[in-house]
């Protein structure tokens, strides 16, 4: 359940930082010395739940065992020391 809940909090991270990442872009890109660009979030939004989903669950996923790993190895660092 724990690594679950770590995994979901990663995926929402994960794409909270996709949609704003593809929003800067478009804006950007959208942008010209004459008019500002429009930041296209909603494009954005659909991108990250219909073309790339599945990279976003397993990055978080890799995130997620990683930060497992790293909590378990301190954890025994510190009754090493103690």
């Amino acid at each position: 359940m724990i690594f679950g809940l770590i995994w979901i909090l990663n995926f929402l991270k994960a794409q909270t930082n996709f949609i704003a990442m593809y929003s800067a872009s478009t804006y950007y890109f959208d942008s010209s010395a004459e008019v500002d660009g429009s930041a296209d979030v909603l494009s954005g939004i659909k991108a990250a739940n219909w073309y790339h989903v599945g990279s976003l669950a397993f990055g978080s996923m890799i995130i997620t065992i990683i930060q497992i790993i790293d909590f378990v190895i301190i954890k025994l660092a510190e009754k090493a020391v103690a």
